[in-house]
């Protein structure tokens, strides 16, 4: 009996143990497999837009009309002073399970940069480079810089983060938690999962255009 006791324990603790290392070996490629995959797409994207935006005669419709992206296509590069002087991300459209595996998506029907209105970008907390981890620690005054083909969009955050529900989707109106009011400034939204592994709620940064830039110009800070 004592024997068959052990047998089961040893066969227990077994399980257990592979089943840790599965449990392990997952994380760890959530972690750091999906960011080795993020950081290659971003070079990538970082690399295709600057030659879009230095070749001659460039095209600005992609900025007049959302209809002209196709989900996962880059158009923008977004750097947050406040998460470090190395913080970049390529925004890429949509924000579809593959369009955000590569980066921050702009969400499909909001407003474009510098457009009246709201441009709502969503990103990741964890996995894929974890682009918005540090998103809560953002605070009132703060600047985020979206630089596209035609110019650097300068926005200052205007509040504390907030913490909504996941089913909350006033947040992604024109006008940031007034569904059907009518815009009359352009706004920028940040949006992140909270707690960081789950999609119970949501982190919401909402920020205000205080100035058009040149491209490159003006964006260490």
């Amino acid at each position: 009996m004592r024997g068959c006791v052990r047998l089961y324990l040893r066969a227990a603790g077994e399980i257990l143990i592979s089943l840790g290392v599965v449990v392990l070996g997952f994380m760890a490629y959530m972690y750091w497999g999906t960011a080795v995959r993020e950081g290659s797409a971003q070079r990538t994207f970082v690399s295709e837009l600057h030659q879009q935006w230095g070749s001659t005669g460039p095209s600005f419709a992609v900025l007049t009309d959302p209809d002209n992206l196709t989900p996962g296509q880059p158009f923008a590069l977004m750097r947050i002073p406040r998460l470090g002087r190395s913080w970049q991300f390529a925004v890429v459209q949509g924000t579809g399970l593959p369009q955000l595996a590569l980066g921050p998506g702009h969400v499909p029907g909001s407003a474009l940069p510098g457009q009246v209105g709201n441009f709502a970008v969503a990103g990741h907390r964890v996995t894929a480079g974890n682009p918005f981890w540090s998103l809560p620690s953002l605070r009132a005054g703060d600047l985020v810089y979206v630089e596209t083909i035609a110019g650097t969009y300068e926005y200052r955050v205007t509040g504390k983060p907030d913490l909504v529900s996941a089913d909350d989707t006033a947040m992604l109106s024109p006008v940031p938690g007034h569904p059907g009011a009518t815009p009359r400034q352009r706004l920028i939204t940040l949006i992140t999962c909270d707690p960081p592994w789950t999609g119970t709620n949501r982190i919401v940064v909402t920020g205000a255009l205080v100035a058009t830039l040149p491209r490159g110009p003006g964006i260490e800070g």
